[in-house]
């Protein structure tokens, strides 16, 4: 995919988030504060190191959000048909990445703390390959920038403060990871990165 695509995608998201406030109920709830942990990431890893999110909630459900990425990539997740990181076996990894996402609501369901919303996203990636028996290894740094889509509920089970995100990320690579062989297994290119987190967490 070009990067004239990919700029031309964001901005598209970008155009439809704003067009749609016309649209959208407003809410001039206060500015609060919400932490989560990214359930989808950990569970994909078997809870190893740690992922999370960190966010303002501005009013009208405006949202600025710290992603905190710092996990232990497994060698069935690596190379599983959901990933499709690396074709082959006996390659584990780390993940470390920082990102921060600025996102609108694209739709809110009438009389619930539920809504749809999209945004824009800059961040900074590191990715470590290692193969388990060999001594073979790859290392990858990237600034990236790309949107974000997700859905979002508030007071989950009555619990006031309790909720879920659900975000799928799309982030464009200014750094391509090229592929890279390390023993019989193979690292694939990436240019174009799509992930999904799972957040549970508590709005203050």
């Amino acid at each position: 995919m070009s990067i004239f695509k990919i700029f031309c995608a964001v901005f598209f998201f970008w155009s439809v988030n704003i067009s749609a406030q016309e649209s959208i109920e407003s809410n001039p709830a206060r500015p609060s504060i919400y932490a989560g942990y990214d359930l989808g990431e950990m569970a994909f890893n078997r809870f190893q190191n740690f992922a999370g999110e960190l966010g303002l909630k501005l009013k009208n459900d405006h949202s600025i959000r710290f992603v905190y990425l710092n996990v232990k990539l497994t060698e069935e997740h690596l190379s599983s048909g959901f990933a499709r990181a690396v074709d082959g076996d006996k390659v584990t990894g780390l993940w470390i990445g920082y990102e921060l996402l600025y996102d609108l609501p694209v739709y809110r369901f009438k009389g619930k703390n539920t809504l749809i919303y999209a945004g824009l996203s800059m961040g900074y990636h590191k990715n470590y390959y290692q193969h388990t028996i060999l001594e073979e290894s790859l290392e990858h740094k990237t600034a990236t920038i790309g949107f974000d889509i997700g859905f979002r509920e508030r007071n989950i089970f009555k619990v006031k403060g309790l909720y879920i995100n659900f975000q799928i990320p799309f982030r464009y690579y200014f750094n391509a990871l090229e592929e890279t062989k390390l023993g019989a297994s193979t690292v694939n290119k990436n240019v174009f990165d799509q992930t999904i987190s799972f957040f549970v967490g508590y709005e203050f």
